[in-house]
């Protein structure tokens, strides 16, 4: 359950406690050699979210931008912008579209969300169709309010979805 009081020290949800090391282990199990996985993240998470990535067995391939296209208050600088670490499993493989920038220009939902850190269909659209095939299966360990599912049926994937908050749940199963 989200919680607006505690914004400010980072601790958004009620879930909000658990470690990179409690899950990343778990994600490169069930993950199929070959494939990718991303990870969106703020600056301040990033090389340590990389750094316990590897620690499991995943290897670095890129850091992507993600340009929100308006700015969020900060104490230090605006924020316009979120990082999405992407990461491998086993052999490489390319991306479908590899002329993709590694700088994603997806306007944020702004206004009216179904989750605070919602992220826009068509950003995990991008990511959906750049590491897989239609048919595939697509896990979303925290699927928040669904974004990715509906990305995923709108490319024809599968897709699996955990989320630990009953709230969201229901509404990523709505949508």
């Amino acid at each position: 359950i989200f919680q607006r009081e505690n914004a400010s020290n980072g601790k958004l949800f009620t879930h909000n406690e658990i470690e990179f090391s409690e899950w990343l282990p778990d994600v490169f199990r069930v993950l199929k050699s070959g494939t990718h996985c991303y990870i969106c993240c703020n600056g301040r998470n990033l090389m340590r979210l990389q750094s316990e990535a590897e620690k499991v067995g995943f290897e670095y391939q890129n850091t992507l931008v993600w340009d929100k296209g308006n700015v969020t208050p900060n104490r230090y600088y605006m924020g316009a912008c979120e990082f999405i670490l992407m990461l491998k499993k086993g052999k490489s493989r390319t991306i479908n579209n590899p002329s993709c920038s590694n700088i994603l220009r997806v306007k944020n939902k702004i206004g009216k969300k179904y989750h605070p850190t919602e992220k826009p269909v068509e950003l995990m659209q991008i990511l959906v169709e750049n590491s897989s095939r239609q048919g595939d299966v697509i896990l979303d360990p925290f699927m928040g309010s669904g974004s990715t599912g509906v990305a995923c049926i709108n490319t024809d994937r599968n897709f699996i979805g955990i989320e630990l908050d009953e709230q969201y749940f229901e509404i990523a199963r709505d949508r």
